[in-house]
């Protein structure tokens, strides 16, 4: 018997339904079946009622024979216990454990599974910002000029509202060529560069290489911590 769990549940769940006389027979009816890993148990309460609470008219009385067989009556109708038969000895009953009642414990909330990284979003994010500036080793990925994490931006290589947030979309840059990039396409504006010598022959093949790859999802920020 998870004790710890139980006494969790009750005082959390359970309690806050019940009033003062239904939580004592409650919890003495606990404390002389599932607690001691009976099923069921038989109670006369005649006399057990005495030893359950005082009551809450005249101090220091117990609760009467008849609100003891009216509140269980009413822990039966909640769902707390199962008053099975009527017996010599007294009455057997079963006694539910909150997490056996229905509509007693919320339900756990279901977890959000991991995102892959096809689903994560590296523009809003700011540490997934910063690991697109890792992936590009802190170097604009049209003009290459040396970056920081002070002056560094996100790119979108498509441009809003047609192109995502993904790692596939989104690129490191310098302020400059994200201004003057605007909407023109990325292949357009490394061209531009080339033609202005901002890069060299072999840079800008090498940059339209890159940009093929970073479209098919072959360079992928990393993920490790």
């Amino acid at each position: 018997m998870d004790c710890q769990n139980f006494i969790e549940q009750f005082q959390d769940y359970l309690a806050p339904r019940l009033d003062t006389y239904e939580q004592a027979i409650y919890l003495y009816i606990f404390r002389h079946s599932r607690f001691l890993d009976a099923d069921e148990v038989v109670i006369g309460f005649k006399s057990a009622r005495t030893r359950m609470a005082c009551g809450v008219g005249e101090g220091g009385k117990p609760m009467s024979e008849g609100s003891a067989y009216k509140k269980l009556q009413s822990l039966q109708s909640k769902g707390c216990i199962k008053i099975i038969s009527s017996e010599r000895a007294g009455s057997r009953i079963r006694l539910n454990l909150p997490d056996e009642m229905q509509g007693i414990i919320p339900p756990t909330p279901l977890q959000n599974p991991p995102q892959t990284i096809e689903e994560m979003d590296f523009f809003t994010v700011p540490e997934n910002r910063s690991l697109i500036l890792e992936r590009e080793d802190h170097h604009c990925f049209y003009c290459l000029c040396a970056l920081t994490a002070e002056n560094y931006v996100i790119e979108h290589v498509i441009s809003r509202p047609e192109g995502n947030n993904s790692y596939r979309n989104v690129v490191a840059a310098c302020r400059k060529c994200n201004n003057r990039k605007d909407n023109s396409s990325a292949e357009d504006y490394l061209r531009i560069l080339y033609r202005e010598s901002f890069l060299s022959t072999a840079d800008l093949q090498n940059r339209i290489e890159k940009l093929v790859m970073l479209k098919n999802g072959e360079i992928k920020p990393s993920l490790k911590g």
